[in-house]
């Protein structure tokens, strides 16, 4: 089974049941069955990661009873040739050494590395409108990767094969963020939850929930699926930027003036910022944030590299590369939206053939001019696809 959806991942508890109990809130635990993530990354496609890719540590590293081993212990380094930087190489017999005293194999951002995953992780993104990273995490025996912790992100744990024993104790500082780690203590009481992951469970753990996990003296691979919200304090960060815009919050502070013209002057800058921070800031800052979000690399080559940038054969294969909804509006005859950290204004035209790619759908070129017959002729809708992947909101994709 492909999980296409955030229903989809859920499955059994719905959708809405989620949001309403558990999201930001607490933890959840969702029996699946056996299998249910299995096309997310095997074995042997874990296998062909390490051994295709040129990692590095510390995208991989070994970590046991909460220590981060040294590179060394699974990588050594090559001189690179004509004076260009060491290239480090994966030693598999040292590895599989310390796997089997205990260590567990951590893969950063795998999601950049396997199909599966990254359609995973787009879908998720294209919901949550956050970025989305994806880890992977591979133990053998009973010793524990990390020490009792927390993140600073929400987290869903997908148990992919085999099984690990989980231990969840709460939040001892309500919804901390990143370098907060002195002002969490750590929970002096017993778990609140403690239970085995089976293949194909899923688990959620909100932002600053204190857990850690231990694999069970079998081969076990999970996956985190990392969700990195905003907060005000990134909203905070954005209105400060725009206040580069006014001069008051340029000037210099009136450190030796009188009292009444340092209060007149903090005054001003009171006024300035909440003229900004009205009630429509949040919008306008997350409007902003999708319009910023940068797509997931994609080459398109060899068609990306040529001058006609599509190729002739009208079953070429096209996506919207956004990473965010278009959101697109109509007005007077215009459609306007926001991408690829641009304002973007089209003839209301273009509608017949952004919106089939809105849907996230891949599709032909034949199949956009025929969706735009009568409307646009077959010149015009090639020219505007070509506009589009030269800017980068569009891609050709393989068949």
């Amino acid at each position: 089974m492909v999980i296409n959806s955030l229903p989809r991942l859920l499955e059994p508890c719905a959708q809405d049941d989620f949001f309403a109990s558990f999201w930001g809130q607490t933890y959840k635990h969702v029996r699946g069955g056996s299998g249910r993530f299995a096309y997310l990354l095997s074995w042997e496609r874990l296998n062909s990661v390490l051994r295709h890719h040129r990692l590095d540590f510390p995208r991989l590293r070994l970590v046991e009873e909460g220590k981060t081993l040294p590179p060394s212990s699974c990588l050594r380094y090559v001189a690179g040739r004509r004076g260009k930087p060491p290239v480090p190489r994966l030693m598999p017999v040292e590895l599989a050494r310390h796997l089997r005293r205990g260590a567990t194999l951590v893969l950063d951002a795998v999601d950049e590395l396997d199909a599966p995953l990254e359609e995973l992780a787009v879908m998720l993104e294209l919901f949550f409108r956050e970025r989305v990273q994806i880890n992977a995490y591979a133990g053998w025996q009973t010793s524990r990767g990390f020490d009792l912790q927390w993140d600073d992100h929400d987290v869903f744990i997908l148990q992919v094969l085999g099984r690990k024993r989980w231990s969840i104790y709460g939040e001892t500082r309500p919804h901390p963020v990143s370098g907060d780690g002195a002002l969490c203590e750590t929970p002096d009481h017993p778990p609140l939850w403690e239970e085995t992951l089976e293949d194909g469970d899923l688990l959620y753990i909100p932002r600053g929930f204190w857990h850690v996990a231990a694999p069970l003296a079998e081969p076990t691979l999970h996956l985190t699926v990392g969700i990195h919200n905003r907060t005000g304090l990134d909203l905070l960060n954005w209105v400060n930027e725009k206040m580069r815009a006014r001069e008051a919050f340029r000037k210099d502070l009136p450190r030796f003036a009188a009292e009444e013209e340092r209060a007149a002057h903090v005054s001003r800058l009171r006024e300035e910022f909440l003229n900004e921070w009205d009630d429509r800031a949040l919008e306008r800052f997350l409007e902003d944030f999708d319009a910023q979000a940068e797509p997931r690399a994609y080459a398109g080559l060899p068609w990306s590299a040529t001058q006609d940038v599509l190729p002739d054969a009208s079953g070429a294969l096209v996506r919207l590369a956004a990473p965010r909804p278009l959101n697109l509006r109509v007005e007077d005859g215009i459609v306007e939206f926001t991408a690829r950290k641009k304002r973007w204004r089209l003839a209301e035209g273009a509608l017949v053939v952004l919106r089939p790619l809105e849907e996230r759908r891949i599709c032909t070129v034949a199949e956009l001019c025929e969706a735009a017959r009568g409307k646009l002729d077959e010149r015009t809708v090639r020219a505007f696809l070509r506009e589009l992947i030269v800017h980068g909101l569009v891609v050709i994709v393989d068949g």
